[in-house]
């Protein structure tokens, strides 16, 4: 979004609740009229909150977590204030509407990232004590979720997530230190793509015979689905994690089909 974009878009949006407001002055002062109009700040604010919160990329780093812990007092008093006002009742469902829209924004904004998928026939990692290391040095703060150390990944599938505090994206250093350390074994990696929620990779077997028969690339708020998780967190919070050593000594996996999971409960899709 550009700056004149953005300036529009606020504006619209500005004029939008000014009208709302001003309907709002003509509302009977008790009754359910009297609810609707004293909902108005609060209404207001859990729309601005949303549609700001869509935007904090725009920040420095440094400033996302501060902005997120003011987003959700804001969203927090205004919910406390929404409640109040319908009280022993069902919230109307457009004011339900708006509640859900900010969490899924604040949930979002908290939890994004970047994301790296392998882009070759496969890949497969070291042990990243040593990575873990150099972003100590880096002064990395967020989390990191790597590939099980030996296990192999194929075309499609994550590679690997990392976020700074507040959901930010991890440095220009941090980010090349990550991707020297995925493809030190070689193979290829995407470029990285900031998403606004972390996705794990579930390997699943048919139970009859043992046999791979796909690897599920799924977010992480989504229900848990068999099979075993192939990506492992090694920092969090800015705090090494254990991470199993290196497995040694198996049978070649040959290359297994990659589907992504399609949120709308629709049949996944091949990668």
């Amino acid at each position: 979004m550009t700056d004149d974009t953005r300036v529009l878009t606020w504006a619209t949006l500005l004029g939008k609740w000014t009208e709302f407001a001003q309907a709002a002055v003509a509302l009977p002062t008790d009754g359910e009229g009297g609810r609707w109009r004293d909902a108005v700040p609060a209404i207001i604010t859990l729309q601005a909150v949303t549609h700001a919160l869509g935007e904090l990329d725009e920040l420095d780093p440094d400033e996302r977590p501060v902005a997120i812990d003011r987003a959700e007092i804001s969203c927090r008093e205004s919910v406390a204030r929404l409640n109040e006002l319908w009280h022993g009742e069902s919230l109307p469902e457009q004011v339900g509407e708006l509640i859900t829209d900010s969490r899924i924004a604040f949930e979002m904004a908290a939890n994004a990232g970047v994301e790296w998928l392998v882009a070759s026939d496969r890949l497969a990692t070291p042990h990243p004590a040593d990575l873990v290391e150099t972003l100590a040095s880096l002064g990395f703060a967020g989390d990191l979720f790597l590939p099980s150390p030996g296990v192999p990944l194929f075309n499609g599938s994550v590679a690997a997530f990392a976020r700074g505090p507040g959901g930010s994206p991890p440095t220009e250093d941090e980010a090349k230190a990550i991707e020297a350390f995925l493809t030190r074994r070689g193979g290829g990696l995407s470029a990285a793509e900031r998403i606004s929620t972390p996705r794990q990779v579930y390997r699943q077997l048919d139970f009859a015979t043992g046999a791979i028969t796909r690897d599920l690339v799924i977010p992480m708020n989504e229900d848990l689905p068999p099979g075993q998780p192939l990506l492992v967190l090694a920092i969090e919070g800015g705090q090494a994690c254990a991470v199993s050593p290196e497995a040694r000594g198996g049978a070649r996996i040959e290359a297994v089909r990659v589907e992504v999971f399609r949120p709308e409960g629709a049949e996944p899709e091949p990668a």
